[in-house]
């Protein structure tokens, strides 16, 4: 955004040197006419107003629009990539569970590896826990 204001500014100071003098209201207008089609909302925003931002007022207005902008896209890209990513890891974790059922069919566990997590005693799962069962 400051490149194309600042072509503006030069395209004025170089009318300037020719005797040319274009008004604040004229470069405004010629500013917010050259916006892109994103900035449409912005434009409007501007032409609603009672009177136009002078030239040093609409820099500055851009500038943070700009950056606002930015950071509301960073943002739902971030959003949408964290949405994706949890859909990644819940697609993983479906996959992996079927794997796991299947294989589990044709081979049986060694029950001595396992440690419950509620009594902390091998061979049996929380699930399946006598002293859980006891505590309900």
């Amino acid at each position: 955004m400051p490149k194309y204001l600042m072509r503006f500014t030069q395209c004025r100071d170089e009318l300037g040197s020719v005797g040319v003098t274009v008004d604040d209201e004229d470069l405004v207008s010629l500013a917010l006419l050259g916006l892109l089609k994103s900035w449409h909302s912005y434009q409007d925003s501007v032409n609603g107003r009672e009177k136009f931002p002078g030239w040093e007022r609409l820099w500055s207005d851009l500038v943070q629009e700009e950056i606002r902008q930015s950071t509301r896209d960073r943002s739902s890209s971030k959003a949408t990539d964290e949405k994706n990513c949890a859909l990644a890891a819940k697609e993983k974790k479906g996959k992996s569970k079927k794997a796991s059922q299947s294989g589990a069919k044709g081979k049986k566990q060694d029950m001595s590896k396992v440690k419950c997590f509620h009594c902390h005693q091998h061979g049996r799962y929380a699930t399946n826990c006598p002293q859980k069962k006891k505590n309900k």
